[in-house]
């Protein structure tokens, strides 16, 4: 069950972001130096108020009353931006991104937004895949100096 993220449930996101976040963290040699928040996984919960407060929108996907998934999502223009589909790696491969996903493109129409964007690491090639096999597509990749993985920006037109 897809739920809106209440302000008391905040902790709870980030107890997600932590979990499904880690493992891209350490295969790709992310840390405090080259990378803020060591690619969320070490969030402050004053940040997620912060975005929360500043216009993002936020889900929780329950299982069994459980925080499995969290997804956020900010407005730009005619553009809906995914910021986080975290899924705790213990139920990751169950369909739970499948449903966020599809979850985030009724929204998008719901908001009448033309497209989705995205911002990843493109050499998570696994996860880069997954996008593309939901019709994303790569319009910009960007390297940067502190860290040895490329960042990709994916859009779907919808």
């Amino acid at each position: 069950m897809i739920i809106d993220v209440s302000k008391d449930l905040l902790p709870n996101c980030l107890d997600v972001l932590k979990s499904s976040y880690e493992d891209s963290a350490v295969a790709f040699g992310m840390t405090e130096e080259n990378c803020p928040y060591r690619g969320r996984t070490r969030l402050p919960l004053k940040e997620l108020e912060k975005e929360r407060n500043n216009g993002c929108i936020m889900y929780a996907y329950l299982l069994n009353d459980k925080m499995v998934a969290f997804l956020s999502l900010s407005v730009r223009g005619e553009v809906l931006c995914i910021n986080d589909i975290a899924v705790m790696p213990d139920y990751q491969n169950q369909g739970i991104g499948n449903k966020l996903l599809h979850f985030s493109k009724s929204k998008a129409k719901e908001l009448g937004c033309q497209k989705i964007r995205l911002g990843m690491i493109d050499d998570n090639t696994k996860l880069k895949a997954w996008y593309e096999s939901h019709g994303f597509k790569t319009i910009d990749l960007k390297k940067y100096d502190t860290v040895f993985y490329t960042v990709g920006t994916m859009e779907l037109s919808l």
